[in-house]
């Protein structure tokens, strides 16, 4: 119970600070983007090289997929294919 609490206590504290960022000094801002870049950078590097991680990625994406707010993002996709071609 009390770890449940505090997993939900972190994630609301996180979002509050993500919220409160949006409004920040642009250079507190720049700061914050450059680590969600490089954090992206991490990512791309591990789907690289692990089959483990991919699995799970794609797993994920198959999931989501299934449900109407997939909907969108399908949609999207299969516009922007039809630009390309």
């Amino acid at each position: 119970m009390f770890e449940k609490f505090t997993t939900e206590l972190s994630a609301k504290i996180a979002l509050d600070n993500l919220n409160e960022l949006k409004e920040s000094d642009p250079e507190e801002y720049n700061k914050t983007v450059k680590a969600f870049i490089a954090a992206t950078e991490v990512g791309i590097k591990i789907l690289k090289e692990s089959p483990e991680f991919r699995q799970a990625f794609a797993e994920i994406h198959a999931e989501f997929l299934k449900y109407p707010e997939a909907k969108k993002v399908i949609k999207k996709a299969q516009e922007t294919n039809e630009e390309f071609q």
